[in-house]
């Protein structure tokens, strides 16, 4: 006998279906669907899955690959297999995505299950539904590397020219994982442009290269690639190739580009056998291949063109123009690092993300050879170049000035007072403009402090350097940032042993509670009585660790102010948080309550209306008895 729901909803009808539905038990589902009269309300609505997804009954049933519930499911005529899904799929590389808009179908070749796919288009599946990112079953196919699926999408009715978002075509994706076979049924069967490339300028030839297979490589060279270079990183597959250290592919590419295309490949090509962050340094292939490129050069009357300026962090050098002015470099390990840095400068672009890798690369790599001066002039013109051609910056780089900044106090050595004026200054546009990662911002901006407190602390201290560093941490404090997790000011997080550094060289000079950084705070301005969310001052998150504290920075405390008697939320002073007897005992001896003190806790004890009464200020003060 049917249930006569008519087309209204039952919650309690949903949930056994959905049990159902994610036990795989086909004989439960199909014995509670008989009895309903209207089990396409049910069928054709997404439900809430954990993780933000939104799935159909079908669409729980194809991510478990349940095949007998899939089959009783895709009986009912009534089924909607068009109803809109948001689904996590885990990638090879064990990451999870959320890909939103999609069908049963589009799931069913994204899993590569050719049997469902054939199931779904049979029963009248839209083959050309686009996914939130304009993706199809057919682009699946090809990800995936099913020919066969592929071949049966296309012969029912798949269009094969709907790229993805930013024009990324489906022979791109077979190209990037190295399936040969079904990129040439692409280009060669169906007619796919082989030159048809992404917004960003990247194209097949370029993703076979970026995936390494020489085969595919080939394969598109002989149906006539073209070597265009991309514009989001101005590498072509030529000169991504000799970026790579591909040898075997820079030769096999070369020759099907102009002559000035293979100079400047043989160019990068022994760059990065200079640069360490590309694998073993080799300075005798540096050498052959940038001699290989000049003797071109010099037999074509191609010269290179000179920079319209020296920089400093260069040594003020040009790049070599002769054999003979190379060949005076070949056994100066240094020199020939700066001339592979000047050749990458002009073949990438000072905008290159590679670039600039290569520059913070050779300032770490001086810095961990104990020549940090040398190597914060690397760091900065790298970080000069993101300004001048608003690049972003991301947190990380400044957390990684900060390690660097603590390494160098660490060791004695003196940070250029332009190095703490530049990452200061940036420290605080990323704190008023970037909420994303404001507290991971404002921790970097703690470990600054508190080496700045450590660098005030040496007696060599120039008063210039002094008075800058003063006035930098002012302006921090000035700005009264606080966390956004749980309010906490500057001064709770130097007093909190929760604060957590996480980077060995960082931690090599950053330990809380820290009274010199606590100290420093206050000489800049810092609210002593500053409240967090749940009200608690600084005072309180010092005396509430269990462990032993230092009495030092309770008195650094109370000598500047802080109130003994403020509450927090619970209605705790100090006293009542204070972990151990000594705590206790200590503040005890420095507690003297003024008169104002005393009215405040009075009025609050025997709870005396007071709003509306005084003003303001004294409303205030009252409120934190």
């Amino acid at each position: 006998m049917k249930t006569n729901c008519n087309d209204t909803f039952s919650e309690e009808v949903s949930n056994l279906l959905l049990f159902a539905t994610h036990e795989g038990n086909a004989k439960v589902l199909e014995s509670h669907l008989s009895i309903i009269s209207n089990p396409d309300v049910y069928l054709n609505r997404a439900y809430d899955e954990p993780n933000n997804q939104k799935c159909t009954l079908l669409m729980i049933a194809c991510l478990n690959q349940f095949d007998d519930v899939i089959q009783i499911l895709a009986n009912y005529s009534k089924l909607n297999f068009e109803v809109i899904n948001d689904v996590q799929l885990t990638e090879k590389d064990k990451s999870v995505i959320m890909f939103q808009d999609v069908t049963v179908l589009w799931i069913a070749a994204a899993i590569d299950d050719f049997n469902m796919v054939k199931l779904f288009v049979e029963r009248g599946a839209r083959i050309n539904h686009t996914t939130k990112t304009n993706s199809t079953a057919f682009r699946c196919a090809c990800f995936n590397g099913n020919i066969e699926m592929a071949r049966y999408l296309k012969e029912n009715g798949a269009d094969i020219h709907i790229a993805k978002q930013n024009n990324d075509t489906n022979l791109s994706a077979s190209v990037y994982h190295k399936d040969l076979k079904l990129t040439t049924y692409l280009i060669d069967e169906l007619g796919c442009d082989i030159n048809e490339s992404m917004n960003d300028g990247r194209s097949p030839l370029y993703f076979a290269v970026d995936s390494g297979s020489l085969e595919i490589v080939e394969c598109l060279l002989n149906r006539n690639a073209q070597n265009f270079r991309a514009n989001h990183n101005n590498l072509s597959p030529l000169l991504l190739a000799a970026e790579k250290r591909r040898i075997d592919l820079v030769d096999a590419i070369s020759s099907h580009c102009s002559l000035l295309e293979q100079i400047e490949a043989q160019e990068l090509l022994g760059s990065t056998f200079a640069c360490g962050e590309h694998g073993v340094c080799d300075l005798a292939k540096s050498f052959e291949y940038f001699c290989q490129a000049l003797v071109l050069r010099s037999d074509h009357n191609l010269p290179k063109h000179p920079r319209l300026s020296t920089i400093d962090v260069f040594d003020n050098r040009q790049e070599c123009q002769t054999i003979d002015e190379l060949k005076n470099l070949r056994f100066k390990d240094d020199d020939m690092y700066i001339e592979a840095l000047l050749v990458r400068e002009r073949i990438l672009g000072v905008t290159n993300a590679k670039y600039r890798h290569s520059l913070r690369y050779r300032g770490a790599f001086l810095a961990d050879c104990s020549l940090h001066q040398q190597g914060i002039g690397f760091w900065l013109y790298e970080l000069n170049l993101r300004r001048q051609h608003s690049l972003p910056i991301s947190t990380d780089d400044l957390r990684q000035w900060a390690a660097f900044f603590s390494d160098m106090i660490y060791l004695s050595i003196s940070i250029p007072n332009l190095a703490w004026q530049t990452i200061i200054t940036i420290l605080v546009e990323e704190l008023e403009h970037n909420k994303t990662t404001f507290d991971y911002n404002l921790h970097t901006a703690l470990f600054l402090i508190t080496g700045v407190s450590k660098i005030l602390l040496k007696p060599m201290i120039s008063p210039d350097t002094s008075k800058l560093l003063y006035g930098n941490i002012r302006t921090i404090v000035q700005r009264q940032y606080v966390t956004q997790t749980d309010g906490s000011s500057l001064l709770h997080l130097s007093l909190s042993n929760r604060t957590l550094t996480r980077d060995r060289f960082i931690s090599s000079i950053c330990q809380y509670p820290c009274l010199n950084t606590s100290r420093l705070l206050l000489q800049c301005g810092a609210n002593v009585n500053a409240r967090n969310y749940v009200r608690d001052t600084p005072l309180h998150e010092l005396v509430a660790m269990p462990n032993q504290i230092d009495n030092t920075l309770i008195q650094c405390l109370c000598d500047a102010g802080a109130h003994l008697d403020y509450r927090n939320s619970l209605g705790e002073t100090v006293m009542d948080v204070a972990k151990t007897l000594e705590i206790k005992n200590f503040l005890k001896i420095r507690t003297k309550l003024s008169l104002k003190c005393l009215c405040a806790r009075l009025i609050q004890n025997k709870t005396i209306p007071f709003h509306g009464k005084l003003a303001n200020a004294l409303v205030n003060f009252v409120e934190k008895h």
